[in-house]
């Protein structure tokens, strides 16, 4: 699947506003220690941002995306050999159960196609208790992660409306 921006445009149009939902999403995970999987991850915005913290002293980060342009771009940003890229859709994610503390896919939840499949996947993927957060702006989806995953509760509005799970 081709992307119909450029990695580059990406981070020109959207750093602001991702940054400011990145703030909201602090609010929602509180202090980071563990893993992570940054699902949806695009440019490395996330994890950009996350470095000029210092949060990923904390943790054991996994970018993962479908489009290769975008990794490609995500791996110019990583500073570190533990960080993870992998090039997958959150329907089918070719990693192990029960792994992550914490699963998010941040601004994604519009292009996902199997809605379903891609909530089974990321709570999967997360350890048991772990948080599971996906967000989205409401005028690019129809369904709510709630409606099809009675886990998920609506938890902020920050642009993107924000659910969040815990994994069992």
């Amino acid at each position: 699947m081709k992307s119909l921006i450029t990695p580059e445009a990406y981070d020109e149009l959207y750093r602001e506003e991702q940054y400011a939902k990145y703030k909201c999403l602090l609010e929602v995970l509180g202090a980071l220690k563990g893993s992570l999987l940054d699902a949806g991850c695009g440019t490395g915005l996330l994890y950009e941002y996350f470095e000029a913290r210092g949060f990923l002293e904390r943790l054991i980060y996994v970018c993962m995306d479908p489009l290769h342009e975008m990794l490609v771009r995500a791996k110019s940003r990583v500073n570190s050999p533990l960080v993870l890229l992998v090039e997958s859709y959150a329907e089918k994610i070719p990693l192990r159960d029960s792994v992550f503390d914490y699963v998010v896919s941040i601004s994604t939840w519009g292009a996902i196609s199997d809605k379903a499949g891609a909530l089974r996947e990321l709570k999967r993927v997360a350890k048991q208790g772990g948080l599971v957060v996906v967000t989205g702006y409401p005028g690019t989806f129809t369904v709510k992660p709630s409606e099809l995953d009675h886990t998920f509760t609506e938890f902020m509005e920050c642009i993107d409306h924000f659910y969040v799970s815990r994994a069992s």
